[in-house]
């Protein structure tokens, strides 16, 4: 009796094994078609400059993605999290042990910005803060030399893009329970506020920002590499590749896409440029200032310096570059408010039926701006572009101004705002690109309604686009100020 109920207990596993190979079979073979499927829809989309295209292709991309991280949610169920803070006493260790300095600074969480530094002690502007030592930074070269490198050589894109093989290495290392950089990878946040993350019902809410597009354009983008590599990885017979099989997912790709985007670094090595990621400095959040980091090639080690004084137990930060709010949107997931790096981009051509077309066109290649399909205005007190400016005095000539322009040799005064290249600009043309510049600012401006009463929850993506848009809106309303005035002086005259 005792044997019969064995082989039945026996038989029962082994149907319990077969249905789970068969619904893992089955779920691989719908991922298979929807994989499909979107990597078709990411190859054949142009941009065409129409929101309303890109945003219906967006939906369907986004449509198919969700059952994608359905599928493989069911594939791939994940372990519960240990919260990053509960692991930082283990990366404190690591990094120390590795020859880290960082003495008089703590790892802290602030307010409105996750974690970031705190300074337990006094730095005087220009004082050392913290060294990190080459060893402990997870780059595209040690990408290269690792079992990755086959691949990489195989395949065009990673060959050409460090930081998609940055990517895929670190997706390999977060894996590896042995791994050097575990320590590392485990304080990482678990997500990101980078728009790969962001809702449909989240990205709407961008209208009517420039930005919208090219969150769409990103999105689409990282999808397309996602459906790309997911096919290179199962249909491949690197030895690699079977390491990437089980953690290559959707989820996963653009958590490591994302830690990319907002923690790669450019770093000059004795043998050239690699992207890397510097732990500990990576945890400094961005405020207005200086460059204050550098690596030593001499000691092999980062070092970060006070950008300003700093006071015990005020947050440390760090100067990220001069970048408008649009970059630091997209590929931070963060805007930064009175930035005087900030722009807005505007989409300016000539149209097909213009009949002075190629003239125009013409004389925007002698000035290199013939391709140029988006101009930009800045904050603070010149908000005209250059490029701008060029492209204004050459849409609004008439046919005589044209052929006086076309025969100079490079018509450098067309780029200028100086009063002697506007007095060889001419008054009329002057008026005519102005006006014309202040009534498109003043349409766009007018189309940045008021934001309705809240009926939704205030979510930290939400307060990143409304935190853009006003910054946007400051923008133009600066602009249009700007151009009144110049109107002004130009009536006057």
């Amino acid at each position: 009796m005792g044997r019969k109920l064995q082989a039945k207990h026996i038989s029962k596993k082994r149907n319990v094994g077969k249905e789970t190979n068969k619904f893992h079979l089955q779920k691989r073979k719908e991922l298979a078609v929807l994989i499909d499927k979107v990597l078709k829809l990411t190859s054949v989309f142009q941009t065409t400059g129409n929101t309303l295209k890109s945003w219906d292709h967006h939906l369907e991309i986004e449509a198919i993605v969700k059952e994608i991280i359905n599928i493989e949610n069911a594939l791939y169920p994940k372990d519960a999290q240990i919260e990053r803070k509960e692991k930082l006493d283990k990366y404190l260790i690591w990094l120390r042990d590795n020859g880290a300095q960082f003495e008089g600074v703590e790892i802290s969480e602030f307010e409105g910005y996750d974690m970031g530094l705190k300074a337990t002690k006094d730095f005087p502007e220009d004082s050392l803060i913290l060294t990190v030592p080459g060893k402990l930074m997870l780059s595209e070269k040690d990408a290269i030399e690792s079992e990755l490198n086959t691949f990489i050589n195989a395949d065009p894109i990673l060959m050409n893009m460090p930081n998609i093989a940055l990517a895929m290495f670190l997706l390999l290392e977060r894996n590896k329970s042995e791994s050097f950089w575990k320590p590392y990878i485990d304080v990482l946040p678990e997500k990101y506020n980078t728009i790969l993350y962001f809702t449909a019902e989240e990205l709407v809410e961008l209208k009517p920002s420039p930005v919208l597009e090219s969150s769409l354009k990103l999105y689409r983008s990282i999808t397309r590499q996602y459906a790309y590599f997911y096919n290179k990885i199962h249909a491949g017979n690197i030895p690699v590749l079977k390491s990437l099989r089980d953690v290559f997912t959707f989820d996963n790709y653009r958590w490591a896409a994302s830690t990319v985007m907002t923690r790669q670094n450019n770093i000059q090595l004795a043998e050239g440029t690699t992207t890397a990621f510097i732990p500990l400095w990576d945890m400094c959040n961005h405020e207005q200032g200086k460059i204050t980091t550098d690596f030593s090639k001499e000691r092999d080690r980062s070092e970060c310096y006070a950008l300003r004084d700093f006071k015990a137990g005020e947050q440390i930060f760090i100067f990220y570059g001069a970048r408008p709010n649009c970059d630091l949107f997209l590929h931070n997931g963060f805007v930064y408010p009175d930035n005087p790096s900030d722009s807005l981009s505007l989409a300016l051509g000539i149209s097909s039926g213009d009949p002075a077309r190629e003239t125009r066109l013409a004389l925007l290649s002698k000035l290199g701006l013939a391709r140029v399909t988006y101009f930009h205005l800045y904050s603070g007190d010149a908000p005209v572009s250059a490029e701008l400016l060029a492209f204004i005095r050459i849409f609004n000539m008439n046919q005589e101004e044209l052929s006086k322009w076309s025969s100079e040799g490079l018509p450098g005064d067309l780029v200028s705002s100086d009063s002697t290249s506007s007095e060889a600009v001419g008054a009329d043309l002057e008026k005519r690109a102005y006006t014309y510049l202040l009534t498109r600012c003043k349409l766009i401006r007018a189309s940045y309604k008021k934001d309705p009463e809240e009926t939704t929850p205030d979510t930290p993506h939400r307060k990143n686009i409304k935190l853009l848009k006003q910054c946007e809106v400051q923008i133009l309303d600066g602009a249009i100020k700007y151009l009144e005035n110049v109107l002004e002086k130009l009536s006057a005259k």
